[in-house]
């Protein structure tokens, strides 16, 4: 309490010199809740910031998923495997692996899926090209493996292994990726 006190008419406490904050009080009260206010929004913007970045990062990977999902359905359903950079309609092996699979589809038309700047192409028959990634994946490397292809006196099963190097997201968002899956032809090689 600030000042001396006096009874006014005993029934009322009366100050001296009662007064409000000072302008030191008051400088120092709205410093402190600007500094508070600016911490919070920073924080605030930064949650909010990392929430769009993990978004984008995960809408990508389930745009991933689903591209190797229809990558590995139509090679599943699919015979005369030819892996290589230009189609001869024929069969091929290569252990080394190609960055291009040929194959005919279950629906007896030859499809495709290759690696063209930085995304994933496939076509079907005669169809134009198709972009199977979105944009958000860069693609830096796609190999395709190819055994048991061959027909009859080979008895391997036939199998596609595929490869994938890259990236998800851009600038401080991107996420490296390396995946790895092996498909297996569902009939059996006669």
């Amino acid at each position: 309490m600030r000042g001396k006190f006096r009874f006014n008419n005993m029934t009322h406490l009366m100050f001296k010199n009662s007064r409000g904050f000072t302008l030191v009080e008051m400088t120092v009260s709205l410093g402190l809740f600007t500094i508070i206010m600016f911490i919070t929004t920073s924080a605030f913007l930064s949650v909010v910031n990392t929430d769009r970045k993990s978004r984008s990062v995960r809408i990508a990977t389930d745009n991933l998923n689903i591209a190797l999902e229809d990558v590995s359905r139509r090679i599943k359903t699919g015979s005369t495997y030819y892996c290589g950079n230009i189609d001869t309609l024929g069969v091929l092996d290569c252990p080394a692996g190609g960055n291009s699979l040929f194959f005919t589809g279950q629906d007896a038309l030859r499809a495709s899926y290759t690696l063209i700047n930085g995304a994933i192409w496939r076509t079907i028959g005669a169809s134009p090209l198709v972009q199977v990634t979105s944009t958000e994946i860069n693609i830096t490397g796609l190999r395709f493996i190819v055994s048991g292809s061959a027909p009859f006196p080979d008895t391997a099963q036939p199998r596609v292994v595929v490869v994938i190097d890259g990236s998800i997201g851009t600038g401080t968002a991107s996420t490296t990726l390396k995946i790895q899956t092996t498909i297996t032809q569902r009939a059996y090689d006669n």
